[in-house]
C-alpha cells in the first residue's frame, strides 16, 4: 500500500471519538482513573509495506485532564503534579514498529511531559485492521518525569508511582496529497 500520510485536527479526534487516552493511578484506598478529552494526532507516516519506517507524533493538552471529580482534577494539574500553567503539553513520537505477530507489534516512544524526556517501548495490539483500530497500554512511573513527590509509605492517600496508560484509537484513511 505504500507511504501514507495524515493528520487529524483535535477537535474531531475529542469529539468524533476516534480514540481515548486513559490513565489508572493506585492509592491505598482504591484505583482512580480518568483520561486526557483533548488531544491530537500532529503527523504520521503510516508505511504499510515497512511498517519499521512509521512514525505517529501526538500532542496531549494536560489541562483536559477529566477524574470526574473536579477537586482531584485540579489537584493533579496544580503544580504539585503535573503544572500544566508551565507544562501545559506532553508530545508524544512512536517510532521503530516491530511487529511480534500479525495482532501485535510494540513501537518506541519518545515522550517529553513536565520538561523532561523519556523512551520506552510500548505495546499495541490490532483491534481492527480494516479499520485501523489500535489498542495499546503503558506503565509510567511519576518519579521518572518528577511528577508529584513519593509520599508517605503509611499515608493512605498516597499516590502510587507507577501509573497505567491506556491509548486507544482509530486511525482514520489518509487523504491524497497529505
Amino acid at each position: 500500500m505504500g507511504v501514507l500520510l495524515w493528520s487529524v485536527p483535535a477537535p474531531l479526534l475529542a469529539a468524533g471519538g476516534l480514540g481515548s487516552i486513559r490513565f489508572r493511578g493506585h492509592i491505598p484506598l482504591g484505583d482512580s482513573e480518568g483520561e486526557f478529552t483533548r488531544w491530537q494526532i500532529t503527523r504520521a507516516v503510516i508505511d504499510d509495506d515497512h511498517p519499521e519506517r512509521s512514525e505517529v507524533d501526538v500532542r496531549v493538552d494536560l489541562a483536559s485532564l477529566e477524574t470526574g471529580n473536579s477537586v482531584r482534577d485540579r489537584h493533579l494539574m496544580s503544580p504539585d503534579f503535573l503544572d500544566v500553567v508551565r507544562y501545559p503539553t506532553a508530545i508524544a513520537k512512536l517510532h521503530a514498529v516491530a511487529f511480534a505477530d500479525p495482532q501485535h507489534f510494540s513501537v518506541d516512544v519518545d515522550l517529553d511531559l513536565h520538561g523532561i524526556s523519556r523512551t520506552f517501548p510500548m505495546q499495541f495490539v490490532i483491534v481492527d485492521r480494516a479499520a485501523r483500530e489500535v489498542a495499546g497500554e503503558v506503565v509510567l512511573k511519576r518519579s521518572d518525569f518528577e511528577i508529584g513527590g513519593m509520599g508517605s509509605f503509611l499515608n493512605p492517600l498516597r499516590i502510587d508511582d507507577e501509573v497505567q496508560v491506556f491509548v486507544e484509537v482509530i486511525v482514520p484513511p489518509a487523504t491524497a496529497g497529505q
